[in-house]
């Protein structure tokens, strides 16, 4: 997503395609994760069904629950890392195009001042 900028700086090149890149990817996982978690129900109900007047069957039962609800919250802080790193992005290539659009003022090759700028002359 960045790279080092040589020099005295020694700042970060941020690369906006690449911040949007980390977004989707993020969404993605996001998306997965509860996709993910039912893949487990099946094998967890043929393992307490086997164990039937076990207690482990029931701890087994309330493992699966506790699993599945961190992971469904995990999915959702994914999912708002993705929306703040895609607003970031959004942010960073919206700046970029307004700088571009300062620089093409009136002093801009090509481009003449607005009318009035120097009075009247």
């Amino acid at each position: 997503m960045s790279t080092p900028i040589g020099g005295a700086t020694r700042g970060l090149w941020i690369e906006p395609s690449e911040v949007h890149k980390a977004a989707a990817a993020a969404r993605k996982v996001a998306h997965d994760i509860p996709e993910d978690v039912k893949a487990l129900f099946t094998p967890t109900d043929t393992a307490v069904a086997g164990l039937v007047g076990f207690q482990s069957a029931q701890a087994i039962d309330d493992c699966l629950e506790a699993w599945t609800k961190a992971l469904r919250s995990l999915a959702g802080m994914v999912g708002g890392a993705a929306d703040a790193v895609s607003g970031s992005g959004k942010s960073l290539t919206d700046e970029d195009q307004e700088r571009r659009k300062a620089f093409r003022g009136p002093y801009a090759p090509g481009s003449s001042p607005a009318p009035g700028l120097y009075g009247r002359y």
